[in-house]
C-alpha cells in the first residue's frame, strides 16, 4: 500500500530519502511505500513495526474510513427511523391521505439531510396537521397552540410541508403566491391574519351588545353593506357574545346580491351575508356561529360546477337551498339570457347532497347560469321576507 505526502519541508523529504534508503528525493509530493516502511523499522534499533511507531509517536490509530461507514449507517437507519415514526404520527389517524403526501416527500427528498431536523420539522408539520381543520383561527393563534410559538408558520420548511399537505387534503392546486396561500389556509379554516378575512353581509341584526351588534344594526338601520373582519367576529364570539338572529339569514354567492339588495329594499333588507366566491374564513365563522345560536340558512349561489363545490361548504354547515334545486336550474334556463356559458365536463365525483337530481339536470343541459341571471327573483323574494317579517296589515274598523 502506498500514500502521498504532501506538504513536507526539505529536511523532512531529505531524512526520509535516508531512511528509506532512496538513492535522490524531489520537492512536492512524496510517495511512500508503507509495506516497506513497515520492513525497515522492524530491522532498524528501533525492532518495531510501523503501526508501533506510529502509536508512539501520535497515540491510537483511528479506522477514519470504517468511522465514515458507521456514520453512513447510522444516518440511513435514522432517516429510516424518522419516516417510520411520521407514519405512527396521529395526524394520520385522522387524515388517512397523508400517507400519500409523507410519500412524496420521501421520494421526493424535499425535506433537510439531517435526520433530527428533518425529525423535527416531520413532526411540526404534522402537529400542525392534526389540529386542521380548524374553522375560525388565525394562523398566529395555529402556529401558538400547536408549536409553541406564534410565528412558526410565518416561513421556512415546517410551513412548506405543511402547504403541500394541504393541496393533498384539499385537492387544490399547488398555490402560487400569497393570495394562493391564503384561500389554501381557508379552506381548512384558517386565516393568514385576523383583518384581511372578511365577511361581507346586509340588514343582519343580532341581538346583544357590544361593537359587533352596534356595527351591524348601525349599517342595517342605514340601508347599507358592511364587512367584518375575523377579529371583529373573533372578539364578540371569544368575549361570549351570541349572534342570535330571529328568523332566516339569506346567503348568496356574489356581491352583486347585496348590491341590489340593498339599492332596492334599503333598511329594509332582511339578513343577507355574501360568501364572495369561496367562503372565508371569516365568512365560515360567521355563518357557523349564526346557525349554532338557531339562525336559519337559505342558501343561492351561481349554477356552474365551482358554483356547486361552494353550495356543499355552505350546506355543510346546515344551510337549506334558497332557489338551488334542479327545478329551480330548469327554471332559471327558460328565463335566463340566451347568451351563456358552457359548463365543461363535470369534475369528477362531484354530487349536490340537496338536491340529488341537480347535478344531472346541469350535465344535461351543459350551461352555467349565474346568480345575476336571476336577481330579480331573488331580491323579489328577500322582499317577500321583509313583508312576512312585517305581520298582516292591521284591520280597519
Amino acid at each position: 500500500m502506498r500514500v502521498d505526502l504532501a506538504g513536507l519541508t526539505e529536511a523532512q523529504v531529505a531524512a526520509m530519502a535516508n531512511f528509506l534508503r532512496w538513492p535522490t528525493h524531489r520537492s512536492g509530493v512524496v510517495t511512500v511505500d508503507l509495506g516497506r516502511t513497515d520492513r525497515l523499522l522492524r530491522a532498524s534499533g528501533l525492532q518495531a513495526g510501523l503501526a508501533a511507531a506510529l502509536i508512539a509517536a501520535g497515540g491510537p490509530l483511528r479506522d477514519t474510513a470504517g468511522a465514515r461507514r458507521a456514520a453512513r449507517d447510522a444516518k440511513a437507519a435514522a432517516g429510516v427511523a424518522v419516516w417510520a415514526a411520521a407514519a405512527e404520527h396521529p395526524a394520520l389517524a385522522r387524515h388517512p391521505e397523508l400517507a400519500g403526501w409523507l410519500a412524496d416527500e420521501r421520494a421526493a427528498g424535499r425535506m433537510p439531510g439531517d435526520p433530527v431536523v428533518r425529525g423535527q420539522v416531520l413532526t411540526d408539520a404534522l402537529t400542525v396537521l392534526a389540529a386542521l381543520p380548524d374553522p375560525g383561527t388565525g394562523l398566529a393563534r395555529l402556529a401558538q397552540r400547536t408549536l409553541g410559538r406564534a410565528h412558526a408558520l410565518d416561513g421556512g420548511p415546517v410551513v412548506g410541508a405543511v402547504l403541500r399537505a394541504l393541496v393533498r387534503l384539499t385537492g387544490r392546486p399547488v398555490p402560487e403566491g400569497a393570495a394562493a396561500r391564503r384561500e389554501l389556509w381557508a379552506a381548512v379554516g384558517v386565516a393568514v391574519d385576523t383583518v384581511s378575512s372578511t365577511a361581507l353581509v346586509c340588514g343582519l341584526r343580532v341581538t346583544g351588545g357590544g361593537p359587533l351588534p352596534v356595527t351591524l344594526a348601525v349599517n342595517a338601520d342605514a340601508g347599507l353593506a358592511v364587512r367584518l373582519t375575523l377579529a371583529q367576529v373573533q372578539a364578540h364570539l371569544d368575549g361570549g357574545g351570541g349572534l342570535t338572529c330571529p328568523g332566516e339569514v339569506f346567503v348568496c354567492e356574489n356581491p352583486s346580491v347585496v348590491e341590489d339588495a340593498v339599492a332596492r329594499l334599503g333598511a329594509a333588507c332582511p339578513p343577507v351575508v355574501c360568501v364572495e366566491g369561496w367562503p372565508s374564513v371569516a365568512t365560515m365563522r360567521l355563518l357557523t356561529a349564526l346557525i349554532g345560536d338557531g339562525a336559519r340558512l337559505r342558501y343561492h349561489g351561481d349554477f356552474d360546477w365551482q358554483g356547486l363545490q361552494i353550495a356543499a361548504e355552505v350546506f355543510g354547515l346546515g344551510a337549506t337551498s334558497w332557489r338551488f334545486g334542479a327545478g329551480d336550474y330548469a327554471a332559471a334556463l327558460s328565463a335566463a339570457h340566451p347568451q351563456l356559458r358552457p359548463l365543461g365536463a363535470v369534475p369528477a365525483a362531484l354530487t349536490a347532497g340537496w338536491d340529488t337530481d341537480l347535478v344531472g339536470a346541469m350535465t344535461s343541459a351543459g350551461l352555467a347560469v349565474e346568480e345575476e341571471h336571476v336577481l330579480d327573483l331573488l331580491v323579489a323574494d328577500l322582499n317577500g321576507e321583509v313583508a312576512r317579517r312585517a305581520g298582516p296589515p292591521a284591520r280597519r274598523s
